[in-house]
């Protein structure tokens, strides 16, 4: 079992991160948040600044439907070429599911997380790391308590938060997953990142009466708190990004399930 579980794994891998969709992903990535800085953020002072001005602007949503490339329309494709029924027989529907599940999250994750770091490191090309006159900056030195890691390396302040901003990224491609099943045009598929996270933090959200705690945008986002300590940020996100892939994980299961008792 556990022998078909890491060829299921290595396979899938094999196919989302050696790819050119993962570098597609990645260089979509960095395209478009370069694209935002020139053209959306006024008076430009250091890296920091920069990316707290491209969060800012709602094209940076934009960014998020690069999230489904590596990955996030392996459902679609194994209905489409009927592979997922041979793969069914050989190692069973868990292992199957919960395979692609990992792979769609991690290779979203980490072509999210390389496209904003050469992002980072192509904006200092042309700009310091901070400035002292970076309101943002300021407000993290001048919070002791919350313990910035910005204080020692503004470079590991910016990896860090990139780190942490791409979960979200792995986090909506398995949502894209799942939409996946239910309808199969993949031009559409491609925008349901962008179209999940909008519709939670200007509609859900809002109509749950959900606590900041639950709020997208501050679990996720560099610039934002949501507990006392920055490292209790980080593990907060982590937990979070992990509880909603394996909440997705068991959806995607049981409406596979399904699709192939149908069948």
């Amino acid at each position: 079992m556990k022998l078909k579980k890491a060829r299921y794994f290595g396979c899938d891998m094999r196919r989302a991160l050696f790819s050119g969709n993962f570098v597609l992903a990645a260089v979509g990535t960095f395209v478009t948040l370069v694209m935002i800085a020139e053209t959306q953020v006024k008076f430009p002072q250091d890296v920091c600044f920069i990316y707290d001005g491209v969060k800012m602007t709602r094209m940076s949503l934009l960014a998020l439907a690069f999230s489904a490339v590596p990955y996030g329309v392996c459902f679609c494709e194994d209905f489409e070429h009927k592979y997922i029924h041979v793969s069914v027989i050989r190692g069973g529907i868990k292992n199957y599911v919960w395979s692609k599940v990992f792979v769609i999250f991690i290779s979203a994750w980490a072509a999210m997380a390389a496209g904003m770091i050469l992002f980072f490191l192509f904006m200092r090309l042309r700009f310091p790391w901070v400035s002292q006159g970076n309101s943002s900056y300021l407000a993290l030195l001048a919070d002791v308590e919350r313990e910035s890691v910005i204080r020692y390396s503004p470079l590991l302040f910016l990896v860090e938060g990139a780190v942490k901003e791409s979960l979200l990224g792995g986090v909506l491609a398995v949502c894209t997953a799942y939409g996946s099943l239910f309808f199969k045009n993949r031009l559409f598929v491609y925008t349901f990142p962008v179209m999940f996270y909008y519709l939670w933090i200007n509609y859900a959200g809002i109509w749950l009466r959900l606590p900041e705690q639950t709020e997208l945008y501050r679990i996720f986002g560099i610039f934002y708190r949501v507990w006392r300590k920055e490292w209790m940020d980080f593990l907060y996100a982590i937990f979070v990004g992990s509880l909603l892939v394996c909440l997705l994980g068991l959806l995607i299961s049981g409406k596979i399930t399904n699709e192939i008792r149908r069948d």
